[in-house]
């Protein structure tokens, strides 16, 4: 039987603990939709009657503040930043995440260990050192891997307000735009996703669908780990338009995606 841990836990936390709580992951790339679809199933599990608590990357106290300061200056080695987010996630998991899983909480996490290795893994760190380095990570009890391809990702982004320097991989890649740089860095990016699937068993999820349709599966899966934790079955309620208004399924996507979706992808042909 597998321990709880990857490999050593952190001091104080015994490596045979019973954890009444359910700690589930949500992974993918940036514009992928983990944000949206995190809020719904917090917003889903909790009508339920469930207990819930979320936390995602550089969000810790110890660490995140100058996490962010370092990537405002573009200057951090690439050590330096696979420590500073080991530090941050340690911290998190110490302070938040294990006690709410000790106190019976569904802990949902947007981002766990899988992107902070997937982004050193393409900036050159060896994978044997960054499993080492996360091996104190809890196993999570269900992780959903939202997959999306490149053709798919970019109009997301660019509706969203356009590439970013780190998530375009502009500290390593040498391209002399923010575009192509996204392209090269995303495409490794989700090939080292694609990679940690089967070693890690991701619960892979469409997430070219709607965001309706999205949820609809992610419920799925997270109903099922999560079942006996109340006496009643967890019901299919539909918060989705609580939360957030969605468009008609039917409807087309805009004219604007479309012309996007179509310029980029003969961009990629041409490539």
């Amino acid at each position: 039987m597998q321990g709880r841990y990857y490999s050593t836990p952190i001091p104080g936390a015994p490596a045979a603990e019973e954890l009444p709580g359910k700690l589930i992951v949500l992974e993918g790339t940036d514009g992928v939709g983990r944000s949206t679809q995190t809020r719904l199933l917090r917003t889903w599990l909790e009508s339920s009657g469930l207990a819930v608590y979320d936390t995602g990357l550089i969000r810790g106290s110890l660490a995140g503040r100058h996490i962010q300061q370092a990537k405002e200056g573009h200057t951090m080695g690439r050590r330096t930043q696979a420590l500073f987010y080991a530090t941050d996630f340690a911290d998190r998991l110490e302070r938040e995440t294990l006690p709410a899983l000790r106190a019976g909480y569904v802990v949902l996490t947007d981002r766990y260990i899988y992107s902070l290795m997937a982004r050193a893994a393409v900036r050159g760190a060896d994978s044997q050192w960054l499993r080492k380095l996360y091996g104190f990570a809890l196993r999570p009890d269900l992780i959903l891997y939202l997959k999306i391809s490149i053709e798919e990702l970019i109009p997301r982004v660019l509706a969203s307000g356009g590439f970013d320097y780190w998530e375009s991989g502009m500290d390593y890649v040498g391209e002399e735009n923010l575009h192509d740089a996204f392209v090269t860095h995303q495409t490794a990016l989700l090939a080292e996703f694609d990679r940690m699937a089967t070693e890690y068993d991701f619960t892979v999820v469409d997430a070219s669908r709607s965001v309706n349709q999205v949820f609809q599966q992610l419920q799925t899966h997270v109903k099922a780990a999560v079942e006996q934790m109340t006496p009643s079955e967890v019901p299919f309620t539909d918060v989705v338009e609580q939360v957030m208004p969605l468009e008609p399924q039917e409807k087309d996507e805009s004219s604007m995606i479309k012309t996007l979706r179509d310029f980029f992808s003969s961009m990629l042909d041409d490539a």
